[in-house]
């Protein structure tokens, strides 16, 4: 344990880091019908080495409005909205710097992103936004609209977007099904769309990777509605010119899923069984999977991987549950957190692992770098990671 607790939250929402900060959301009132606004869910900036609360921001409310998002952080600022409620509610964007929490400037075009959706940024830094009937990129200096597209997606929240180079990657309704659609994301132009992937409604995001062997983009998407027949995970490679597919794998349903690749190729889903499982990503073969089931109900997986390839499982569950697992698949650990629900596992960049609860359970884990002079140092290693080694130097 690196510290712990936060202030009050009655739900859990993501902790987003940038730099040494953690921007957050802690609730204080039921989010229906809003209550007590605009103080109901500040937004808390925390030190990421000490957990202290460095200043908080309450969102401006208006009627219609929704409980207060944190969209996203990036190159000292913070997004933070009211948009939401299963794209119900449209509200303005407010950049935030985010060392004070002041206002550096409001969106005059209004979102409908909830915190089920989240935001990518361009290179630039500007933020797009998603929900079931639009896209909408903001400037980053201003908060001006750069552009507009709109889209379908099959359910009205969970249509959130993945982003690689010059693409952007959103799910949408097709025919007997949906669709994996490429943006431009300089224009927001829709430049092409897989095949379909057959279901009635599918509630996840996609995710997108580099192709091991150099060929282009990897995009994955785990279109799952509660239906054996129709609930998979596709993967299709993205050429420049149109999407491939590699190969599916039965999946279990979940609202809001996420999933991971690791830094040997490989990609963890939750299969149709409940096993946690690791695949080759370019094609599906099966690596590793847990000996028993992470979670048997539809879910809301929150998947987080380390540098060395360990992997960190939260069910999203009330209570839930954060597992860490070795490379393999191994457990090495787990801890109960009340009301888990968007609260991770988030892995910030110097290896600080943070998991969000309900109440003032907020939780950060890390482990010290070794010195050079300590040439014995391996503070990383448990009876799993060991394991692992074994059964490597054996094959």
């Amino acid at each position: 344990p690196r510290w712990s607790g936060a202030p009050n939250s009655l739900i859990a929402w993501t902790p987003i880091v940038d730099g040494n900060r953690i921007f957050t959301v802690r609730q204080l009132t039921a989010t229906a019908p809003i209550s007590g606004a605009p103080f109901d869910s500040p937004v808390v900036a925390m030190d990421l080495a000490t957990g202290q609360t460095l200043w908080t921001f309450n969102c401006p409310f208006a009627t219609g409005d929704w409980s207060t998002v944190v969209y996203g952080a990036h190159s000292g600022r913070v997004f933070v909205g009211r948009g939401g409620n299963g794209g119900s509610a449209s509200a303005p964007v407010y950049c935030l710097d985010a060392a004070t929490g002041s206002v550096l400037w409001t969106s005059a075009d209004e979102v409908a992103t909830g915190a089920y959706d989240g935001v990518v940024f361009a290179d630039d830094g500007d933020p797009i936004f998603a929900w079931h009937l639009w896209v909408k990129r903001l400037d980053f200096d201003t908060g001006a609209t750069v552009w507009t597209t709109a889209r379908s997606c099959s359910v009205s929240g969970d249509c959130g977007p993945a982003r690689r180079g010059d693409a952007l990657y959103l799910d949408e309704v097709g025919p007997g099904g949906q669709k994996l659609s490429r943006l431009d994301i300089a224009s927001g132009t829709r430049l092409y769309q897989s095949q379909v992937m057959s279901g009635f409604l599918s509630q996840n995001t996609p995710l997108c990777a580099p192709d091991p062997s150099g060929n282009g983009t990897l995009v994955f998407y785990p279109r799952t509605q509660s239906n054996q027949s129709v609930d998979f995970l596709y993967a299709f490679r993205d050429t420049g010119k149109a999407f491939e597919l590699l190969w599916t794998a039965a999946a279990l349903a979940g609202a809001g899923s996420q999933h991971a690749i690791t830094p040997d190729g490989g990609l963890v889903m939750v299969g149709f069984t409940g096993k946690l499982e690791v695949r080759d990503q370019l094609t599906g073969i099966l690596r590793h999977q847990t000996a028993t089931a992470v979670n048997a109900q539809i879910n809301q997986s929150h998947i987080a991987v380390d540098r060395v390839g360990r992997i960190f499982y939260g069910n999203g569950g009330f209570p839930g549950t954060v597992t860490s697992y070795s490379p393999s698949l191994l457990p090495r650990w787990s801890v109960a957190v009340p009301n888990l629900n968007q609260g991770g596992p988030v892995l910030a960049a110097d290896g600080t692992l943070l998991i969000a609860g309900a109440g003032t359970n907020f939780l950060a884990y890390y482990t010290p770098p070794c010195v050079p002079a300590d040439l014995n140092c391996d503070r990383s290693v448990g009876p799993a990671d060991l394991a692992d080694r074994k059964s490597t130097r054996l094959n």
